[in-house]
């Protein structure tokens, strides 16, 4: 019996240290494995960065673009002919916003969802701005009337919801620097 105490001793003291290399090891180089994929992961995010910056910061310029041009005062003037009606200068406005929204759509993947509502809220609050100046002024007055309307109303926001969603791009690209 006690020969094989002494056995049992005799292989404890071989494998229990064996036992602490092997799991001192397994530590070791999972934890060099892990931090190897993590330094490959920053490089790839580095190197990216260095490329998709600049196409987020285009996305932000043309973004801004879009709400300076659907801007009552820059839509209005660029708009307004003088021999056009009413209604037909509220299709004209409403169709001239569809047609910049849908030039800019493709820029919210570089935007936060924050930003992108804040612009898609802008152009919805524009149009219905937009037709509820439409239905205060006769269809058959010149579009004169409806333009003052509009700026008018818009003028008299508290909060103008172009400005909001411009205030929200230019919170965002201050990040990047």
């Amino acid at each position: 019996m006690d020969g094989n105490i002494n056995s049992f001793y005799e292989i404890l003291k071989i494998t229990l240290p064996a036992l602490v290399v092997f799991l001192t090891a397994y530590f070791l180089f999972r934890d060099m494995l892990e931090n190897s994929q993590r330094q490959r992961e920053f490089e790839f995010r580095v190197e990216n960065q260095g490329q998709v910056t600049p196409v987020r910061l285009q996305a932000y310029e043309r973004l801004t673009l879009f709400l300076e041009r659907i801007s009552p005062q820059s839509l209005l003037n660029r708009t307004l002919a003088a021999d056009t009606s009413a209604v037909q200068f509220h299709y004209e406005l409403l169709k001239q916003i569809r047609q910049e929204y849908e030039h800019n759509l493709s820029q919210q993947i570089y935007v936060s969802v924050t930003a992108w509502e804040a612009l898609r809220g802008a152009k919805e609050s524009l149009v219905m701005l937009i037709n509820k100046a439409a239905d205060e002024v006769k269809k058959d007055e010149p579009a004169i009337s409806l333009s003052n309307k509009i700026f008018q109303m818009y003028m008299e926001q508290d909060d103008q919801p172009v400005a909001i969603a411009l205030a929200e791009l230019k919170k965002e690209v201050r990040m990047f620097f």
